[in-house]
């Protein structure tokens, strides 16, 4: 789908917008970018059903969870253009055993009974 890649909105029809791997926009298609861009799309098209511009950007932000070794994993976090965007403040570079338990534990939770519901 053929949207700007800040708006989310669609280049011909300004009443469509899209978010995840639909998109045609530079960016890493991952649960992690759905999550940021979904509040864009709120925002923008409630902008446009008030008959105003969209004005919230998505920064391109994804996060992948990368296995250096069984029990490590580097989180790599970043936007637009390879920008790195860490959420946590701990060196992005460096594998570590909490990732892997983010990945392993967490992130799965959140995405079958947050994200899918609506929730996170």
């Amino acid at each position: 789908m053929a949207v700007d890649k800040f708006t989310l909105q669609h280049l011909k029809y300004p009443n469509i917008f899209g978010v995840g791997d639909v998109t045609g926009i530079p960016n890493s298609k991952t649960g992690a970018a759905v999550r940021k861009q979904y509040p864009v799309v709120v925002k923008n098209l409630l902008a446009v059903i008030e008959g105003k511009p969209p004005k919230e950007k998505y920064d391109g932000y994804s996060s992948c969870p990368l296995i250096t070794e069984i029990g490590k994993v580097m989180l790599a976090e970043f936007g637009y253009d390879g920008k790195l965007m860490p959420t946590f403040p701990l060196d992005p570079s460096v594998p570590r055993r909490s990732y892997w338990y983010l990945k392993k534990d967490v992130l799965p939770k959140l995405y079958w009974y947050g994200m899918l519901k609506g929730i996170a």
